[in-house]
């Protein structure tokens, strides 16, 4: 515990960004080479999970996912552990049966007092979550068990091992190219903190060989905590417990909020195995194997799971290489999905073919070369266009069978798309609605995904949209048209924040002092109230072009979705004040150039890649 909270607290190597952003995954262990031989009689009443998951481990998960405290003292310490305790998801019925596992080592039953038709676990595994913005995303495995460990090695394991999240896209495809290797191996780093069989962090990294070859093999860097012999098993930790409550210090005991945090996540597991949601399996004992079964409860690295068990079957067609559609694409790619991509222009689908990715030129070819169910995403510009690639005469509609699924990711009137499911629908065809925010760079790396249709076909997608998306950066919103709904009202938000924030620089523009704006955008996103990724693009865009931002049109381009808003207000009879006029100003600025028009040209320019001038300049 103590060396898990001094390596965060007292460190700066990685605390700013521990969280979604740095880390993929957590482990927690505890295996054990001893059984329950001597204790029968408790362990039968107890098992594995109510004796060490429901407290040991849960308390480590809290010091690796915790806020700092504020500072060292119990109350501090175990209030920061109990608040993330109580960010538990706590798991469905349904979610049991998925992502715990449980098992019993072969002989157990033979022990003095315990039952000959025993069903207690001696091992388990179970997969959770944590309902806060910093680890959304991270999937946190924790598992225990007796015998689990060749005896020979007269040690147990006690560890966290933080898995940190791999960089995408990543240069690993060219290092197996280089090196013959037709599949492509990526290189992850970790942390594991352990507390058996010896007190010691240990950081693994990847290196080159020494040789004249770019081969990699792993290395660490390992720190030893402890100096001499080997400890005795518990004896110390129960001393140190002791002292502290001779001593009056309850840093190391847990508080009421955590028990009842603790058991509040661990009883709905214990109720649905007592319904036999997770049938109780066995093992050899003093092997390593049950831990590997186990591990089908993690996504395998080459496919991963639908909530409804099936295999999602990583490929997808394409349709539209624009700065939006062709990042998604180029994403995929990278993230092994099997991706066959087309353009209303060939031009793109050359230069897409040149990175390895299939491109084709017809609407037939998209659809033939995909397996049935077939998942085509399109990304094109609202309007007249979306009616004509669907339904037209040669439509992409034409070349589908009845169970494909299309993806509309761009841009488009709610009413609209509810209006193209109904049409699909009819012919068998599911239609799906994402708003995608987040610009090209999240096209590219990660975006913000709001997602309507049918909840069971989001269910069967739902690896896709994580892929696609930044950690916890996507949900389902309700049928069709939802998700352009929500995205629709994003742009309008989008559209007043915008405008304030050009209203609000130009006053200072003209204001009495001679003030840095740049600097006045650095400091306002650095803590203040209106910190932002907006305000981080105008900093950009005053490095890049000046503060007078003179090559900058004064004429500000919009498309349809602050209209849309506003009209949709309009019908739903909620006033828009803010939106409407900030749209407004856009329609104005095309006979009415002004500095104000200046700084949204420029924003639009840093988020989304669109021209600073009329001209189409870059």
């Amino acid at each position: 515990m103590q060396n898990i909270l001094t390596f965060r607290f007292f460190n700066n190597l990685f605390e700013d960004d521990w969280g979604n952003d740095l880390i993929e995954k957590i482990y927690v262990r505890e295996l054990e080479n001893v059984g329950a031989e001597d204790r029968g009689p408790f362990y039968e009443g107890v098992g594995a999970l109510k004796d060490v998951g429901q407290n040991h481990l849960l308390e480590m998960i809290a010091l690796i996912t915790m806020d700092q405290p504020r500072d060292m003292t119990a109350e501090s310490i175990r209030a920061a552990r109990a608040t993330m305790l109580e960010k538990l998801k706590p798991l469905s019925m349904s979610e049991i049966a998925k992502r715990t596992f449980r098992a019993q080592y072969d002989g157990y039953r033979a022990i003095k007092g315990v039952d000959p038709k025993s069903n207690v676990e001696t091992y388990f595994k179970v997969v959770l979550s944590l309902a806060h913005p910093r680890w959304e995303g991270v999937p946190i495995i924790m598992e225990a068990g007796k015998r689990t460990i060749d005896p020979k090695r007269n040690e147990e394991i006690t560890e966290v091992e933080v898995v940190f999240r791999h960089e995408s896209p990543c240069l690993c495809d060219l290092y197996s190219a280089a090196n013959g290797d037709t599949d492509i191996k990526h290189f992850k780093n970790s942390i594991v903190f352990r507390q058996d069989p010896t007190e010691s962090i240990t950081i693994k990294f990847w290196a080159k060989k020494p040789g004249l070859s770019m081969e990699m093999e792993e290395r660490v860097f390992n720190v030893d905590l402890r100096e001499g012999g080997h400890k005795s098993q518990y004896t110390e930790e129960y001393e140190r417990l002791l002292l502290d409550g001779i001593k009056g210090d309850q840093t190391l005991f847990v508080s009421s909020r955590e028990v009842v945090a603790m058991w509040a996540f661990i009883d709905p597991i214990v109720k649905g195995w007592q319904k036999g949601l997770v049938p109780l399996r066995h093992y050899a004992p003093d092997t390593e194997g049950v831990s590997a079964e186990a591990s089908v409860l993690v996504d395998p690295p080459e496919m991963s799971a639908g909530t409804k068990g099936k295999a999602l079957r990583r490929e997808i067609g394409i349709f539209g290489l624009g700065k939006m559609g062709g990042g998604v694409a180029r994403q995929l790619h990278e993230k092994g999905w099997r991706v066959v991509a087309s353009n209303r222009s060939p031009g793109p689908v050359e230069e897409i073919k040149k990175e390895g990715i299939e491109g084709v030129y017809s609407h037939n070819e998209l659809v033939s070369k995909l397996k049935g169910p077939r998942i085509i995403w399109i990304m094109i510009t609202a309007g007249k266009g979306n009616d004509d690639l669907l339904f037209g005469k040669d439509g992409i509609v034409k070349h589908l069978k009845k169970g494909d699924i299309i993806i509309d990711a761009a841009n488009a009137y709610y009413e609209d798309t509810a209006r193209r499911a109904k049409l699909l629908k009819k012919k068998g065809i599911h239609f799906m609605d994402v708003g995608f925010s987040g610009g090209p760079s999240g096209a590219r790396n990660g975006g913000s995904l709001m997602i309507g249709g049918d909840k069971k076909i989001f269910q069967q997608l739902e690896p896709l949209f994580k892929d696609l998306s930044v950690p916890g950066g996507y949900s389902y919103f309700g049928e069709a048209g939802a998700g352009h709904f929500v995205k629709m009202v994003h742009n309008g938000i989008e559209y007043g924040m915008m405008q304030a924030i050009g209203e609000g620089f130009a006053i200072m523009k003209k204001s009495p002092y001679k003030l840095d704006l740049e600097k006045i955008a650095n400091v306002y996103n650095r803590g203040s109230v209106i910190e932002s990724k907006l305000i981080g693009w105008l900093e950009e865009a005053y490095k890049i072009y000046g503060q007078d931002l003179k090559i900058v049109s004064g004429s500000v381009a919009y498309t349809g979705e602050g209209e849309w808003t506003v009209k949709s207000g309009k019908k739903l009879k909620v006033p828009t004040p803010v939106i409407e006029d900030s749209f407004k100003f856009r329609v104005r600025s095309k006979k009415s150039p002004s500095y104000i028009g200046k700084v949204l040209s420029a924003l639009r320019n840093r988020f989304g890649g669109h021209a600073i001038d009329q001209g189409g300049k870059k």
